[in-house]
Order: C-alpha cells, then sequence, then structure tokens
C-alpha cells in the first residue's frame, strides 16, 4: 500500500475513533440529547438592507393522533443546500399612505359598505390540484398567493376583507408558508389540517386562536362536504368547502372579529414611470400541469389567467380569473426535514422565508416593473419598492395575485418571463 493510503485510512480511522468519542460523552452529559430534532434548514445569510423578527422554523415532535392527508406526486423531491439569497440595493423607510375610511387597504378600492372593513382578514387555504378544479371563490379574493407545496405542486391561500363571498374552496391543509400569512394579514386562518411533522407548529403558532381546521374540530362550523362530488367519484380530499360568511360568524362569537391595522400598500390608478411592455407573463411552476400564464386584456385593465394552457375560471360564474396586479416575489425556498407524504419520506415540505427582503416584478397595466419586496417585521405586510429601495411601488387600485418563486439554488428554481405577445 502506498504511503499516501496509509494515511488515508488513518485520517479514517481517526475520525471514526473522535465520532464514537463524541457520541459516548454527549450521551453520558444529557440524556435528552437522542431526542432533539436537528434544525431542518439555515438562516439565510442577513441581508443588509432588513433585519427580521421572523424566525426559523424548527421541527417538533410528531404527535400520535394526527394522520396526514394524501398528497400528490408529481416527481420524486431530493435534499439541496439552503440557497443564498441574492443581495439587491437597500431599501430605506418611507411614510406609510394614507387611505380614506371606506377604501380597502388590500384593494385601494372603495367597499361598498364601510361596515366590511371592520372584520378581520380571512385567510383560506384553497387546493390548486387539477382535479380540484375550478375552485369556488378566488374572483371575490382581495389577494391571492401562490406558492409550491412538495412534489413540485402549487397551492393557494386566498385572502378575504373587502367583498363578501360565500362557498370557497376544495379546502386543503396548511403549509409553511401558512405561519407567515396570518402574522403578516393579522387574519383568520382556514383549513383542513396538516402534515404530522407541521402539527406542533400550528397548535404553537402565536395566532392559534385564530385557527378554524376541520380535521382538528377547532371552529369548524363553516366547513362542510359536497357530497355530489363524492357521488361523482371525486376523492373526498378534494370535496371540503367553508362558507366564508360563516367563518366571520365564528371569528365574532370566539371575540377575535375586530377592524386591524393594515397599512402598507400602496395604490395609484396611474402607473409609475419607467415600465416596459410585458402583455404576457409566464410562471413555470414545475408540474405541467400548474404552468400558469397571465395574458393582459386592455379593454378591461387586466390579466386573465391561464393554467396548462386553458383558461383558469370560477366554478360558481364560469367566468375566467383575472387580476389587476400580478406580483413575482422571488425568496430563499428550503426543503426542511419535516415529509408532507409521511410516514413516508419522498415529499420533503418547503419552507418559505418570506422575511427580509428579495427580488420582485410588479405587472399592471401590461407592463412590468422591476424592484424590491420588503418585510422586516413579522407582523408587517409585504410591501413593494422601486429597484433603488427608496420610492413605494404602487399598485394599481384591484386585487392582486402574488407569484412565489424559489431563488437560485432551490432545485426548483424557475424564472418568469414576460413578453408583448396577445
Amino acid at each position: 500500500m502506498s504511503q499516501g493510503k496509509r494515511w488515508d485510512w488513518r485520517l479514517v480511522a481517526v475520525g471514526v475513533i473522535l465520532t464514537l468519542l463524541a457520541v459516548y460523552l454527549a450521551a453520558c452529559m444529557s440524556p435528552k440529547t437522542a431526542q432533539v430534532t436537528p434544525t431542518p434548514t439555515k438562516t439565510p445569510r442577513a441581508l443588509p438592507q432588513l433585519a427580521t423578527a421572523t424566525l426559523t422554523p424548527t421541527p417538533a415532535a410528531t404527535p400520535d393522533a394526527v394522520l396526514p392527508e394524501a398528497t400528490a406526486t408529481d416527481a420524486p423531491a431530493t435534499e439541496t443546500p439552503t440557497p443564498e439569497p441574492t443581495a439587491s440595493a437597500i431599501p430605506t423607510a418611507t411614510s406609510l399612505p394614507t387611505l380614506a375610511a371606506n377604501v380597502c387597504p388590500l384593494t385601494g378600492l372603495e367597499v361598498s359598505d364601510p361596515a366590511l372593513l371592520e372584520r378581520r382578514p380571512l385567510a383560506i387555504k384553497v387546493q390548486n390540484a387539477a382535479l380540484s378544479r375550478p375552485q369556488y371563490g378566488l374572483p371575490k379574493a382581495d389577494i391571492v398567493y401562490e406558492h409550491l407545496s412538495e412534489a413540485a405542486i402549487t397551492r393557494f391561500t386566498a385572502i378575504y376583507l373587502c367583498q363578501n363571498v360565500g362557498r370557497v374552496g376544495s379546502v386543503r391543509s396548511a403549509r409553511f408558508i401558512d405561519l407567515e400569512l396570518p402574522a403578516m394579514y393579522k387574519s383568520i386562518l382556514a383549513f383542513s389540517g396538516t402534515s404530522p411533522g407541521l402539527y406542533p407548529k400550528f397548535t404553537n403558532a402565536d395566532f392559534k386562536e385564530r385557527e378554524l381546521v376541520q380535521n382538528w374540530g377547532w371552529n369548524s362550523e363553516s366547513f362542510f362536504r359536497d357530497t355530489e362530488l363524492r357521488k361523482k367519484g371525486v376523492a373526498i380530499e378534494h370535496t371540503l368547502f367553508i362558507d366564508a360568511a360563516k367563518a366571520w360568524q365564528t371569528a365574532s362569537r370566539l371575540g377575535i372579529n375586530q377592524r386591524q391595522d393594515l397599512q402598507g400598500l400602496s395604490f395609484d390608478p396611474n402607473p409609475p414611470a419607467g415600465g416596459q411592455p410585458a402583455t404576457h407573463v409566464r410562471i413555470p411552476y414545475p408540474s405541467r400541469d400548474m404552468v400558469v400564464d397571465w395574458r393582459y386584456d386592455a379593454a378591461r385593465g387586466v390579466y386573465l389567467r391561464w393554467t396548462e394552457g386553458k383558461p383558469f375560471v370560477d366554478a360558481a360564474s364560469g367566468e375566467q380569473i383575472t387580476s389587476t396586479n400580478v406580483i413575482v416575489v422571488y425568496a430563499t425556498h428550503v426543503d426542511t426535514d419535516i415529509y408532507e407524504d409521511y410516514p413516508r419520506k419522498n415529499h420533503p415540505s418547503v419552507q418559505i422565508q418570506l422575511w427580509g427582503s428579495g427580488p420582485a416584478v410588479v405587472f399592471r397595466d401590461g407592463q412590468v416593473f422591476e424592484g424590491l419586496w420588503a418585510r422586516p417585521k413579522r407582523d408587517d405586510i409585504l410591501v413593494f419598492r422601486d429597484s433603488t429601495g427608496q420610492l413605494a411601488m404602487p399598485l394599481k387600485p384591484g386585487n392582486t395575485w402574488i407569484e412565489l418563486a424559489p431563488l437560485p439554488g432551490h432545485r426548483w428554481t424557475l424564472k418568469a418571463t414576460w413578453d408583448t405577445q396577445e
């Protein structure tokens, strides 16, 4: 054996001995050491522009009584290193916009009844699997977040305040991102349940008293099953819906349905200077039946949504879903050691680290504006700045769809594209 190879083996042997010694000493010092679950992610490197009060969640013990829901699959998940956020311009504090008392702080539009603003926002988890389409209630949402879930699929969290809405769904289980959105919008959160690994995070969340959960029987009187869908052979996980009016009644019964401070977003009917034409936006989510296209309708001043090359329609009206603003938000995505298909371990839950700041691309009025998103504190609404970070990026008054996309480094990294095709 050569001298070099003998040194290799010696180094391996020494490493093994040190490892065994460390394990032995740790076991002697603390009998609880072996029960500690490692942190699933590394906190992303501190961005120079903003601090954050949001902590990186860590996994906790799995409760025995909670069973996971079935999860659609597309491709097996693989572990990847934690991606690093890209550096961006340093945003500075700007004064919050002042809105009239009868203007919705989430849309910039006057409300039909000022009493609508005296309640708390309602966030509802909505399925996006092909079998669940068309969905109910999405046109009435003020803001919709679309995000990667697991197995390359996407899911929605729809936020309601400034319009009345009835049936919404189908309703599905919450994901990591739903530990952030209720804090941002001070909202109620309605969902069917969670995977076992996420269960303790939601039961210990700082908004626990605002959770409506069908599977756990937590304030669940506003949920219902569509038995007609079951008769048609639709899988049971796609048949759960919620009556939003009853959900707000539940919140009133619980004493949590008060007006909230939702300042932060800026609105202007006129687009800012510096935009470039963008009448077609494509977000290539990795699952082929969830690739999104938004096409601008100049006559109506809105973007129409297409999925899988087909019009994406509302179940109640049959009309195509539209959005006044479409925003692509790039954020660090991390595969955690929590699995959505537990007890199998094929599909890790994706933590979307929506705190600090990062790149954002805003589409409105058939134009594109590249800038930044920012959320310095846990209870801050996600806001948008220009590329210098100095000025607020105004949205057009109306509804908004926010498309969350991974920063480079994640296995599902994607890049939105746009052009002027009709």
